[in-house]
């Protein structure tokens, strides 16, 4: 103790001593005093330092320097005399509501009535303490505190149910418009496929291959662009799935990572190079979705703790393996970046802690992954050096169901008899290119809906196949299917999907149970073929 500590208690007889709380270990507090007596201020930090407290304070005494010290640090509490020279408690209530900051504030004052104390509190302080009493200031202290930072919580869990809620918005409208987008999108492909065939023909037939040269390097242009587009939209369509979907089973990872890869290109390529080395995987047991929000997450904070233009001397390393004491799958995301402090390691998980700017990051990034990762039966883990670089390491239990199938059309063969075929498609270019890549060897009928389509089934029309838009107005495929399967269950067999997207609940998991097959627009011609012959020879 001080001397001047000492000579306050001997001398302030009129001031009751504060009574000291058992703690196992000091709690930092740093404290604004508003207050114009040094030898009060000394009293009060006292008192907090017997009552369990490491205290770091400040004193002011007028607005312009309450309202400097409220900009340049952060305060856990701000104490407060009542009545100063030049300024006051309520004054100094006003000053911090102004800031904005939700800061406790308690008067501490030796002498304030009944009726001050009462129109303080209704003005938005929090407690008042009698100086001759501050045996009630440490209670007072951490009641507010605890309140503090439960409003804290209820604004964490508000945040995070915005962004929840508005994730979950934008990706209903991204799956909308990429599904928008494939329409006229796979029209654009097939047309420029079947330009590049006939071109071929014309060429050879006038002897014109060096003259068509340019014509074709064009065609090939557009057609490597459209192509990725397709890629753009495939990868839109794994992340703009509804965030309440749960859905669970095998999902192959490298093509999860992919998607997330090309969907963070534009955020990696000025800061680093890419390196992807994968091991061979199993599948995991997932939702593809949000496995895609966990590895994009990672990959884009991985890009943020690069600066942009030096991508010679900085990696961006995804790689996948197998651990061998557990089993499960391992994804690591390495960067060369700027690295986390110690002291912010265990804390990078919390609800909306961030190192990023204002306006950069909302802090719940790595919390969602976390409860991702967790909810999957995973871990994830980071090691991190400062000025060296950070690794996030995802481990994943191996799928228990049977890997994911993806259908590999084979190469168009010629047809082994010419077939009759219906296309349902309310997008008429769709339907007309499909018409074009399909009559040379076929006799194509084209709907632009499934209520004319069902028309012409029911007053009997045959056809061997019928390719049919899964997401159409006034009445969809699945629609039609239903329709179908209660009238003529026959012809059911015979319809295969063209899809856009299925963007809803009830689409996805109609595809999901159907046994029908289906083509994802924007469609490869010579595939589309391929199937169509395939079929006809049964």
């Amino acid at each position: 103790m001080t001397r001047m500590q000492d000579a306050l208690l001997t001398r302030s007889s009129r001031i009751e001593p504060p009574t000291p709380f058992a703690t196992s270990s000091p709690q930092p507090l740093r404290v604004l005093l508003v207050e114009d007596s040094p030898d009060d201020a000394e009293l009060v930090v006292l008192a907090l330092r017997q009552g369990g407290y490491q205290v770091t304070h400040e004193r002011v005494e007028t607005e312009p320097t309450m309202r400097a010290a409220l900009m340049q640090r952060r305060w856990d509490i701000v104490l407060s005399d009542y009545a100063m020279p030049s300024f006051s408690a309520p004054d100094a209530l006003a000053v911090l509501e102004a800031v904005g900051l939700d800061i406790p504030f308690i008067i501490v004052s030796g002498t304030v009535g009944e009726e001050t104390a009462v129109a303080a509190i209704r003005s938005g302080a929090n407690d008042y303490v009698l100086k001759g009493h501050l045996a009630r200031l440490c209670p007072a202290i951490d009641r507010e505190l605890r309140d503090t930072e439960m409003r804290a919580e209820r604004r964490r869990m508000q945040e995070q149910l915005l962004i929840a809620d508005r994730m979950a918005s934008v990706g209903t409208l991204a799956a909308g418009v990429a599904h928008e987008i494939n329409n006229p999108l796979a029209a654009i492909i097939a047309n420029l496929e079947l330009m590049s065939m006939d071109l071929t023909v014309v060429a050879r037939e006038l002897n014109a291959t060096m003259r068509l040269r340019e014509v074709f390097e064009e065609l090939n242009d557009a057609r490597e662009c459209a192509d990725n587009l397709r890629h753009i939209i495939s990868d839109l369509k794994i992340f703009s799935r509804s965030t309440d979907e749960e859905q669970r089973g095998p999902v192959n990872v490298t093509r999860v990572l992919d998607s997330s890869l090309r969907m963070a290109w534009n955020e990696i390529r000025h800061r680093a190079r890419l390196v992807k080395d994968y091991g061979s995987v199993p599948p995991v047991d997932a939702n593809e979705s949000r496995l895609g929000q966990v590895f994009l997450n990672l990959i884009v904070n991985a890009a943020h703790a690069i600066a942009e233009g030096d991508t010679e001397h900085n990696v961006i390393r995804v790689v996948t393996s197998v651990d061998a004491a557990s089993d499960r799958v391992v994804v690591e995301v390495r960067d060369t970046g700027v690295g986390i402090p110690p002291e912010n390691l265990t804390r990078i998980f919390d609800p909306v802690f961030t190192t990023k700017p204002i306006g950069v990051g909302t802090g719940l990034g790595l919390s969602i992954c976390h409860r991702i990762v967790s909810g999957f039966g995973g871990e994830i883990q980071v090691q991190s050096q400062p000025g060296t670089g950070t690794v996030f390491r995802v481990l994943l239990p191996p799928s228990p169901g049977r890997a994911p199938t993806t259908y590999v059309q084979p190469e168009a063969a010629r047809a082994s008899r010419r077939g009759r075929l219906l296309v349902i498609d309310d997008e008429p270019t769709v339907g007309r290119v499909i018409e074009r890549a399909l009559s040379v060897e076929h006799d194509v009928t084209v709907s632009g809906g499934a209520h004319e389509a069902l028309k012409l089934l029911t007053a009997g029309e045959h056809f061997d196949l019928i390719l049919c838009d899964l997401m159409m107005p006034q009445m969809t495929g699945m629609e039609l299917h239903a329709e179908l399967s209660a009238t003529a269950p026959e012809i059911v067999e015979r319809m295969v999907f063209l899809t856009g997207g299925a963007f809803t609940p009830g689409a996805r998991s109609f595809m999901d149970t159907v046994a029908n097959q289906h083509i994802d627009k924007p469609f490869d011609t010579k595939h589309l073929r391929a199937l169509v012959n395939e079929r006809l020879k049964g």
